[in-house]
């Protein structure tokens, strides 16, 4: 396992968490959940990359839970599966169309995406 690329997709997952607050800050909650999304991903990504050696080249983070074997994340998705809907709309959303979200769907997508960073123990 590549501990190089393990760190730097941490890293990038909390960049992305951290640039999302900025992007609320300038009023685009659009972007704000774009990058949550990507925080999400990546540190899926970078824990299935811990535990397995590699990781599904797919862009869904439903997809990419169910691959994993977190119980906790698992859980998680089960209670917050509306907020994964949000965050994989606003993915598609942020290239392809447009679409409006306030403060309401950051806040909750905001808390699952530092439960699964918690979850995973990042």
């Amino acid at each position: 396992m590549s501990i190089r690329l393990h760190e730097e997709l941490v890293a990038r997952a909390k960049h992305f968490l951290k640039v999302s607050g900025f992007d609320v800050s300038e009023g685009r909650y659009d972007i704000a959940l774009f990058h949550l999304d990507q925080a999400a991903q990546l540190v899926v990504k970078a824990y299935l990359f811990k535990i397995f050696g590699d990781f599904p080249r797919v862009h869904s983070l439903r997809d990419l839970i169910e691959v994993s074997d977190s119980i906790c994340l698992k859980r998680l998705a089960d209670e917050f599966w509306y907020v994964i809907d949000i965050l994989e709309d606003a993915y598609l959303g942020a290239r392809y169309f447009v679409r409006r979200y306030g403060e309401r769907e950051y806040s909750e997508a905001r808390k699952f995406v530092e439960e699964v960073f918690r979850c995973l123990g990042i």
